[in-house]
């Protein structure tokens, strides 16, 4: 089974300008398919420029986000903008040349409410994901929806409730971005969450249990790989870390320490245990 390999941007930076382009050619160097374009500002992504970056330095890219302060799918006095501000995003990836736009996309990363998620609030998320999934459909953008730890939300940690809201969703472009640090914290077991998943994967996120060097710490990375190729998945294998201090993300992600020697290694290091085992 052959898969594209792609690192996150944010290892290195959580914008998208003039300093982060100039990383793309030594990216391809290391041997990467492509990059992760973060997208935080719909409105700020330069397309043009961004897309002669990757064609100049022969990387394809996917895209990422995260839902700013005020917006949210799940709560419906604010739902309509949570659906303009993520259907704007969908655009941007459109324009970026990305078939995949992922992320926790309900509501703010670092949002918690002591509780879990009501049923009125599951609800709202389901009718404004078919929303954006019409629009991304349209665009052909495939929208990868990430469950994450309970310590960084109260909405969808779980790949069972993936699986239910992918399925209540029912939207051939709404599915699901499973993050190999989540499931170390969320899953009995990253294998068989990752098989219960199958049919629903959109993308998929080598994240090791630290966010440090893929291959370095505790996950079981054979017995994941082989889920992965079980499950009949065969896109994008994405190294997500935040190596550098992203102030978008660093009080909600709790990284506020470099995780690797530097950017750079940790890249071509989790590339070449990538390449070496999957």
């Amino acid at each position: 089974m052959s898969y594209k390999f792609g690192v996150h941007l944010m290892v290195w930076s959580g914008q998208v300008g003039a300093r982060e382009l100039a990383l793309l050619p030594a990216i391809k160097e290391m041997g990467y398919d492509g990059v992760e374009i973060p997208i935080f500002d719909p409105a700020a992504v330069d397309a043009a420029a961004v897309r002669a970056a990757l064609a100049q330095s022969g990387l394809a890219c996917t895209a990422s986000t995260a839902l700013p302060e005020g917006v949210s799918l799940i709560d419906a006095d604010i739902a309509d903008a949570g659906v303009a501000w993520l259907e704007r995003t969908v655009a941007a990836s459109a324009e970026l040349g990305a078939p995949v736009l992922c992320g926790p996309l309900a509501l703010p990363v670092g949002e918690r409410r002591g509780r879990g998620y009501t049923e009125a609030e599951w609800t709202c998320c389901v009718q404004s994901l078919r929303r954006v999934g019409r629009t991304a459909e349209k665009l052909g953008v495939s929208l990868a929806f990430e469950p994450i730890n309970r310590f960084e939300t109260f909405f969808l940690n779980t790949a069972a409730d993936g699986v239910r809201l992918a399925q209540e969703v029912d939207s051939p472009a709404v599915g699901l971005l499973l993050d190999t640090f989540h499931m170390h914290i969320e899953e009995k077991s990253t294998p068989a969450a990752i098989l219960h998943c199958a049919g629903h994967i959109k993308h998929f996120h080598a994240s090791e249990n630290d966010r440090g060097t893929v291959g370095s710490g505790q996950v079981a990375w054979a017995e994941t790989f082989a889920a992965l190729r079980q499950s009949g998945y065969a896109g994008w294998v994405v190294v997500e870390s935040f190596n550098a201090v992203i102030p978008e993300l660093a009080g909600a992600t709790c990284v506020w320490r470099p995780l690797a020697e530097s950017p750079e290694l940790l890249a071509r290091d989790s590339l070449h245990f990538l390449r070496a085992h999957l």
